[in-house]
C-alpha cells in the first residue's frame, strides 16, 4: 500500500502491512453479532436468566419421600380426563371422596366400591403402583365406576408433585390430573 511519510507529503512510502479490514454482521436491532460482551448480548441474556432464576425458585415440587405420603391420608379434591374436562366417574356423587393411604411401601384405596391396597414405589417424581389387591363385593353403579377408575389411573406411572405452600399431592399421567389433599389419620 502506497501512502504519503510525514516528513514530505508528496513523496510516497510503501508499506507491507495490509490494512486491518473488518466486516461485522449486524442483527436486526442494529447491534454487531458475534461480539459476546456487547450490550446487546447482555440484554439478550438478562430476561432469560432472570426467567430462569424465578422458575428454580417457584418450584413447587421438594422432594418427595414416602414419610411425606405417610404423615396423612390425602382425599380427593379434584379430576381431570386427558383432555383437561372434570372426571365424573372419580368425583361427584353423595358418596365421600376417593381416600389414598400411604405406609411404608403401600398404598390403600379407599371409598370406592371395594377397598384397595399394593405395594408402591416412589422415585424422586415418580409413583408407580404394583398390583391392586381388593375385595370382591357388588356395588351400586357409581362406586363400580369409581373403582375402575381410580384403578385404571393408578396402574399407569405417574408424575408426582406436591406443592408445601397449599399442601396438596398432584399425580399426573396420560389419563389425567388428580390432586389430593391432606387429611388427618
Amino acid at each position: 500500500m502506497m501512502r504519503p511519510t510525514a516528513g514530505n507529503p508528496m513523496a510516497l512510502e510503501y508499506s507491507t502491512k495490509r490494512p486491518i479490514v473488518r466486516q461485522h454482521r449486524r442483527s436486526i436491532d442494529g447491534s454487531i453479532l458475534g461480539e459476546p460482551m456487547s450490550n446487546s448480548f447482555f440484554r439478550r441474556l438478562l430476561p432469560a436468566s432472570l426467567m430462569l432464576a424465578m422458575m428454580a425458585g417457584c418450584s413447587s415440587t421438594p422432594d418427595i419421600s414416602p414419610s411425606l405420603l405417610a404423615q396423612h391420608d390425602w382425599t380427593l379434591v379434584d379430576a381431570t380426563d386427558a383432555d383437561g374436562h372434570l372426571d365424573a366417574s372419580l368425583q361427584g356423587g353423595d358418596k365421600p371422596p376417593v381416600l389414598l393411604t400411604f405406609q411404608e411401601q403401600r398404598l390403600g384405596v379407599r371409598n370406592a366400591c371395594n377397598n384397595m391396597g399394593g405395594d408402591y414405589k416412589l422415585s424422586t417424581d415418580k409413583l408407580e403402583v404394583g398390583n391392586l389387591m381388593q375385595t370382591m363385593m357388588a356395588c351400586e353403579s357409581e362406586l363400580m365406576a369409581r373403582e375402575s377408575a381410580i384403578k385404571t389411573r393408578l396402574q399407569e406411572p405417574l408424575r408426582v408433585q406436591y406443592d408445601a405452600a397449599t399442601s396438596r399431592l398432584t399425580l399426573i399421567n396420560d389419563a389425567g390430573v388428580m390432586v389430593f389433599e391432606p387429611v388427618d389419620k
